[in-house]
């Protein structure tokens, strides 16, 4: 299992982590997923949407993490190339109460955006 911890981000993944950028303001990570299917699971999703979104054909994933005090944001891009512009879906979600878990299936992969549980 490789992690990756930015004050209050937290990642977990059964894939490698890469930082490919970093600057002042932001770290971009990238996750190869070699072209799986990815079941993105949301914690707390409405009643009227069953459990998951899937997508087809993931090779990576690109996380850009900022780094700005109070700025508790980070934009996830599923690809289906090497190139940010092959983005298949990309969101912006607020980490600040919520981890990221990425767990490899036989076949595919799920993506689980969990609210952090309280010590």
């Amino acid at each position: 299992m490789y992690s990756f911890l930015n004050a209050e981000f937290i990642l977990n993944s059964d894939f490698e982590i890469r930082v490919v950028r970093e600057d002042k303001d932001d770290i971009d990570l990238l996750i190869p997923l070699d072209l799986r299917t990815l079941n993105l699971c949301i914690d707390q999703m409405p009643s009227f949407i069953d459990n998951r979104f899937q997508f087809n054909e993931v090779r990576n994933i690109i996380l850009r993490i900022a780094k700005v005090d109070q700025n508790n944001l980070c934009t996830i891009h599923l690809l289906n190339s090497v190139d940010i512009h092959s983005a298949i879906m990309n969101f912006t979600m607020n980490y600040k109460e919520h981890s990221i878990d990425i767990i490899k299936n036989n076949f595919s992969v799920d993506m689980h955006l969990r609210r952090k549980i309280d010590d």
